[in-house]
């Protein structure tokens, strides 16, 4: 009787999966790839999430798993752009009210930016390296 459990993880990492169809990695990469162009043009990211949404349960779970990191990618990366917006506005509000003074907290939305594209960046390369 063959083994699921252990013919699943058999694999070698760098090789592709054998339960990975072609397309589902296709789109899955293709999804990445937009998110990547999305630092650059930010229309790419929402068709991004629309397609992952889209082939979310049209592939093996393996891939499903993928999808569901692309989606949560996206509403990382809108709730994270809403809030240094949102501090970037009090801050500026805040250094309006002190004649500048309190330009000097300008850090704190700055940090938040970089926080976010070094989280984003990592999240994308972690989830190509699993489709890979």
């Amino acid at each position: 009787m063959r083994n699921d459990y252990t013919d699943t993880f058999s694999t070698s990492r760098w090789a592709p999966h054998p339960a990975l169809d072609r397309k589902g990695r296709f789109w899955a990469m293709t999804i990445y790839v937009l998110y990547i162009f999305a630092f650059f043009t930010v229309i790419t990211a929402p068709i991004g999430a629309f397609l992952a949404y889209r082939h979310r349960f049209r592939h093996g779970p393996l891939l499903r798993a993928s999808f569901d990191w692309q989606i949560r990618i996206f509403w990382t990366g809108l709730f994270a752009t809403l809030a240094i917006a949102l501090t970037h506005t009090i801050v500026t509000g805040l250094a309006a009210i002190t004649f500048g003074a309190g330009a000097v907290l300008m850090v704190v939305p700055w940090a938040m930016t970089a926080a976010w594209w070094l989280w984003t960046g990592w999240a994308i390369l972690r989830g190509l390296a699993a489709v890979e």
